[in-house]
């Protein structure tokens, strides 16, 4: 389908109906208040602008509390959004007073923020001292006495002998105790004359000893860092009390969440009135809207007041409206993968309904394992059955839902069949073709045995993409007006390229060899055109004939283009390649003893668990890159800026009826 059309509009209504009135833009959620000049009177007043204020302070409150408790819920592998009505949502918000709970959390971080810090403290004052741990010296004789200094730190190992000779050497009244030593440093005590201060502090100097620094007070090092030991204990225990006294406060959390989505929605609304120009008496709204929902917005207006005008207005010079993509309830999943790699512009074509079908194949080409296949349609049918996603989260499901059945279908063509081969199956799954070959049930391909067969089909489906491809941009270009560029630059390379797939396939025997000579006269016809169209703008009938030539060198980048769908058959092979090594190390723990039947369960399960995820990763990937690389490219150039209504969004909750 097309994009939206997009319309721009104005809204003027009576001032005392402006609040009704964006109440019910934002629950219709399709529209997009515009930004007008800074220099327009705002319906932001002083007392709606102090109201936004401190509905974000709260909120910004409220989150710190949620991140605070939500590290004490209990995790789930997949949990729910929590429903509720948009009454409810609102009555529940309004009416409770957060600022208790808020306060509570917020003591809980400072305390333990506060622990932490102690710990962290306690924890480096421990390492330092622990060296000196065996120390003789009391702590309040570090000092030394009138007679005798002491200095107490750490050289390197291989100095600490020359400090020995040296201050041996200067006087033989110079006491030394190593207390212990590490692959790096030695650590020790020095006691000597104050007499001789200057002569041992150099030599130390030039050693480069480091001093201790050990604390100014009483007892021994032992003492003291049992004593910090204990610190440390405690202040581990004050977490834990911490932690055991805020998780009474977790029944709080659904109810912080449902005023987070509440108050991000008042806000969002408050902050839409910064776009809206208000006279005393009235105020007027610009924004976009598509233009199937005019005549709802109108009827949405009217259920309020009918003092109101609307009207379209025309676009300003360089003004471009966003991007809406709109499709089938069947094509919508597939919007996810448009908009991985980005919107359209505006007066672009959408190119999901023409990448839906390519991806989906080519997901599936990258698995080409059915028993993966029945697994991904049990699992997504079960979560979306089940589990309220939000509409974004939900499309992702619903594509790989898609590639989960069309996976069954590719992998149960291919043989694929969680990596067994069809001589470790029962003879009843399994039949033999015409060259000999024991094959599953239903399967027509062999990617082990015959990947070149594989490897065909994958440049087949690319060279049909990418002549696709131009063909859009040859009616897209057509329809836009463009209709020379069109017929003498696109369509030149559409016809080429069809023509040399039909000649392609007769030659191979795929279609009737009668049907060579169309592909071939078909080929040189757009050969032809190519050679006589590309050149035009230059001058001279020479440099036309040249510049139509070199063209023709443009078929390198289509080839290499068709060259990259070879991925599909690496990572399909992969697949396949992965589950059998995964069947092959479950059969070997077989065969040890008691534990050897558990462990082979284990082995296969897991290993076909990751195998799975590893290889749906890749597939999801790898597949998207040749429609953003390789497809799109042909023509579509992206960059549009999305569509974004004032809306009721939510981050917790999911909003029932």
């Amino acid at each position: 389908m097309a994009l939206s059309q997009i319309k721009k509009i104005r809204v003027v209504a009576i001032s005392k109906h402006k609040d009704k009135i964006l109440e019910k833009i934002q629950n219709f959620s399709d529209l997009e208040v515009i930004s007008l000049d800074t220099d327009i009177n705002s319906a932001l007043t002083k007392k709606s602008k102090e109201k936004l204020e401190n509905l974000e302070l709260l909120r910004a409150n409220i989150e710190f509390s949620i991140k605070t408790l939500s590290k004490f819920e209990k995790k789930k592998l997949i949990s729910n959004p929590i429903s509720i009505s948009l009454e409810d949502a609102k009555e529940q918000s309004e009416n409770q007073d957060f600022s208790q709970i808020i306060k509570i959390c917020q003591n809980y971080e400072d305390k333990t923020q506060k622990a932490k810090n102690d710990i962290e403290n306690i924890s480096q004052k421990i390492s330092n001292l622990a060296p000196y741990k065996d120390l003789s010296i009391k702590l309040e004789e570090q000092n030394g006495t009138d007679n005798y200094l002491i200095k107490v730190g750490e050289i390197k190992n291989i100095v600490f002998e020359d400090l020995i000779k040296k201050t041996n050497e200067l006087s033989k009244i110079v006491s030394i105790e190593k207390v212990s030593a590490d692959t790096t440093n030695t650590y020790f005590s020095i006691i000597f004359e104050k007499n001789i201060d200057r002569e041992i502090l150099q030599i130390l100097t030039n050693l480069k000893f480091i001093d201790a620094s050990l604390p100014k007070t009483k007892g021994s090092l032992k003492e003291l860092i049992h004593s910090l030991k204990s610190d440390l204990k405690e202040a581990k225990r004050s977490i834990k009390n911490l932690d055991k006294n805020i998780q009474k406060e977790i029944k709080e959390l659904n109810k912080l969440k449902i005023a987070y989505d509440y108050y991000s929605w008042e806000i969002e609304k408050l902050s839409s009135l910064k776009k809206i120009e208000k006279t005393d008496f009235a105020f007027c709204i610009t924004a976009w809207v598509p233009k199937k929902s005019l005549d709802a917005l109108e009827k949405e207006i009217n259920d309020i007041t009918n003092e109101y005008t609307m009207e379209i207005l025309q676009l300003k010079k360089d003004e471009v409206p966003p991007v809406a993509i709109k499709n089938s309830k069947f094509m919508e999943p597939f919007e996810a993968v448009t908009k991985t790699f980005g919107l359209p512009l505006h007066n672009e074509i959408d190119p999901t309904p023409f990448l839906a079908g390519f991806f989906i194949v080519f997901f599936a080409l990258c698995l080409t394992d059915a028993g993966y296949g029945i697994l991904m349609i049990i699992a997504f049918s079960l979560a979306l059955k089940f589990i309220k996603f939000d509409k974004g989260f939900k499309t992702l499901i619903s594509v790989l839902l898609y590639g989960g059945i069309v996976t069954m279908i590719i992998g149960t063509l291919f043989g694929g069949w969680f990596g067994l081969t069809p001589e470790q199956v029962p003879s009843f799954f399994t039949y033999i073709d015409a060259s000999g070959e024991k094959m599953f049930l239903l399967q027509k391909i062999n990617p082990i045995t015959n990947p070149l067969n594989v490897l065909i089909l994958a440049f087949a489906l690319g060279f049909i993409q990418i002549t696709l491809g131009t063909y859009i941009k040859f009616f897209h270009t057509y329809l836009k007006g463009y209709r020379k560029n069109a017929l003498l630059d696109t369509l030149p390379w559409s016809l080429f390229l069809t023509g040399l797939g039909f000649y392609i396939l007769s030659i191979t025997g795929a279609i009737t060899s009668s049907a060579s000579i169309i592909g071939k006269y078909w080929a040189i016809a757009g050969l032809i055109s190519l050679v006589l169209t590309q050149g035009r703008e230059k001058k001279s009938i020479i440099g036309k004939l040249l510049s139509g030539i070199l063209s023709l060198y443009g078929l390198v980048g289509y080839l290499s283009d068709v060259l990259s769908y070879s991925r599909l058959l690496a990572l399909g092979l992969a697949t396949a390649i992965i589950g059998m090594a995964v069947n092959t190390i479950a059969i070997l723990m077989k065969d040890i003893p008691f534990i050897g039947y558990l462990l082979m369960a284990i082995v296969f399960i897991g290993g076909h668990i990751f195998n799975l995820t590893i290889n749906a990763l890749g597939a999801f990937i790898h597949s998207g890159r040749l429609q953003f690389v390789e497809f799109f490219g042909k023509f579509m150039e992206g960059g549009g800026r999305e569509f974004k209504p004032l809306s009721k969004k939510t981050k917790y909750i999911y909003l029932t009826k």
